[in-house]
């Protein structure tokens, strides 16, 4: 799932375009249609019943997480760069999703004003570059008290057979900022789109500052910590 920008000087993409674009048709089945992290019943984070509601899915990508959302009952708006992944999200016409393509972190060019009471961001703010206009944008949307609830791969994963750490791995855990390396799995998104890297703390930091308090914390069962999920409320 995506929400960052290609390069301005690619040759293949302009200015407008997103990583995934290129990768779309590779993507979608790579990542599947399970209903994903934040909604997985093991961590408990999104109720099952969110009829009459309204919510946010940042970073859409193909639209598993909208799909979840609305099977739940809740109306659902969801917004993501990549106009590839949104085309192919709109082909399974769920009832009570609408797709955007847009850059999150302007809300004007995709919100009504009339406020969500949850959002979702489901593996993707390792992709989105502004992680600050992200979360303000988040939060200016969401009803106070309103959830929001986030995955991402854990910033403490320090590699396995599974993959590359989430830092470079030719620097360390502080050493932060967008990195892509071509000795990644080359199954795998991160030799194709890079990652974000960033530590506990900033994410933490950038949440606190955006007006979110922590409700709830979730690490699937793993040997090493790779995947974090929070539950956080607009204060």
């Amino acid at each position: 799932m995506s929400d960052q920008r290609a390069p301005a000087d690619s040759p293949t993409v302009g200015p407008r375009s997103a990583r995934y674009d290129r990768f779309a048709d590779w993507y979608v089945p790579w990542v599947g249609d399970s209903p994903g992290l934040t909604c997985d019943p093991a961590s408990a984070m999104v109720a099952t019943d969110l009829t009459g509601e309204r919510w946010l899915d940042v970073a859409c990508g193909a639209g598993r997480t909208a799909r979840e959302l609305a099977r739940r009952g809740a109306s659902v708006l969801a917004v993501d760069l990549s106009a590839e992944l949104v085309a192919i999200a709109r082909e399974a016409g769920t009832p009570g999703v609408d797709y955007v393509v847009a850059d999150v972190t302007e809300p004007g060019a995709w919100w009504d004003g009339e406020r969500f009471d949850g959002a979702c961001c489901e593996m993707a703010l390792m992709d989105i570059d502004d992680l600050d206009g992200t979360l303000a944008a988040v939060a200016e949307v969401l009803r106070p008290g309103g959830s929001f609830v986030l995955s991402i791969v854990n910033p403490c994963f320090a590699g396995s057979d599974r993959g590359l750490p989430s830092w470079p791995p030719d620097g360390g855990y502080t050493a932060e900022g967008f990195w892509r390396s071509d000795e990644h799995d080359p199954e795998g998104a991160r030799i194709r789109v890079g990652s974000n890297h960033r530590t506990l703390a900033t994410y933490l930091n950038a949440l606190l500052t955006a007006g979110f308090d922590l409700t709830r914390a979730y690490e699937p069962p793993s040997p090493l910590p790779m995947w974090l999920v929070l539950a956080l409320r607009r204060r």
